[in-house]
């Protein structure tokens, strides 16, 4: 189903319409955060570690392998989410899904591929008491889940007392694996921390992150590692009787509409490779603007 206004998106202004009739007058308890992504029809709601099976597999093995190959990327990244954050941003699957608290930010992204693909704008209101920062020692917990083994499972043991819960050989090498981190880490976990998903307020020491505005959701697992925890229905804000979707056709024209409020690859990749390559494309644009705009000479 589309949106009730049974239209899909083509421009910036159409857009802005949606959002203003979605009611999103920013109340003071709850913080709204945006996704933007290409293919509406194949997006699954997963962090990019869940997309395919093998990867999730080798969370374990990705995660120390990266680091032990790059490790002076890594000399800043004190904790396991700083890890995966940098992760993240290098494209390496995580347990983390990309967010923006910038409804063109989520646009962005959602028209800048796949330009045969309808698109789609997500947006959620999480209450401000769940918000968590980098620090939280429940993001702790849900980072450390990537050191451990595809095997790890709390299926048979997460209706048992919290003592014997937490002397579980499988939490108390996860207790291990967060103590490292965390000395002063009390040693007990609750069984439901382990099956949530989260908003993450990172670090700003991240060009990217800064432009992006961005956050993240860290999942948590469904009894097994290999199965991801849910986001809550309460944190959806557009719904199947209510979605953004952007017309395929309509995909270029927003590109162009948001480059000039300066909303391109350059400013939300500022890194200079992205930079080097947005050069080069608009340059190449406008070339082949000028020469299909020039007169052929009288024969």
């Amino acid at each position: 189903m589309v949106s009730r206004e049974g239209q899909k998106i083509g421009s910036i202004k159409t857009f802005i319409e949606r959002l203003e009739n979605l009611s999103l007058d920013k109340p003071s308890d709850a913080v709204f955060y945006f996704r933007g992504h290409s293919d509406h029809a194949e997006f699954k709601l997963e962090p990019s570690i869940y997309r395919e099976k093998e990867w999730v597999k080798n969370e374990h093995r990705m995660f120390r392998e990266i680091i032990m190959k790059c490790p002076n990327d890594f000399i800043g990244a004190k904790t396991a989410f700083e890890k995966l954050v940098k992760m993240q941003h290098y494209s390496l699957p995580t347990r983390l899904l990309d967010l923006t608290e910038n409804p063109l930010a989520a646009l962005f992204f959602a028209v800048s591929s796949q330009p045969d693909k309808d698109a789609e704008v997500l947006i959620f209101k999480v209450s401000k008491k769940e918000v968590k920062y980098y620090d939280s020692d429940t993001v702790s917990i849900l980072s450390n889940i990537a050191k451990r083994p595809p095997e790890f499972d709390i299926t048979q043991i997460k209706g048992k007392s919290k003592e014997t819960f937490n002397g579980e050989t499988q939490i108390t090498y996860l207790l291990h694996e967060i103590k490292e981190e965390k000395p002063y880490f009390e040693p007990v976990i609750v069984a439901k921390d382990l099956e949530s998903v989260i908003c993450v307020k990172p670090k700003l020491d991240n060009p990217r992150i800064i432009r992006q505005d961005g956050a993240f959701f860290i999942f948590g697992i469904n009894n097994k590692k290999t199965i991801p925890a849910s986001i809550p229905e309460t944190y959806r804000v557009t719904t199947e009787s209510y979605r953004l979707i952007i017309n395929k056709s309509g995909k270029n024209k927003i590109v162009g509409q948001l480059a000039t409020l300066g909303i391109n690859e350059a400013s939300m990749f500022p890194e200079i490779d992205s930079v080097s390559k947005y050069i080069k494309q608009k340059l190449k644009k406008e070339l082949t603007k000028a020469s299909s705009g020039r007169k052929k000479p009288r024969r």
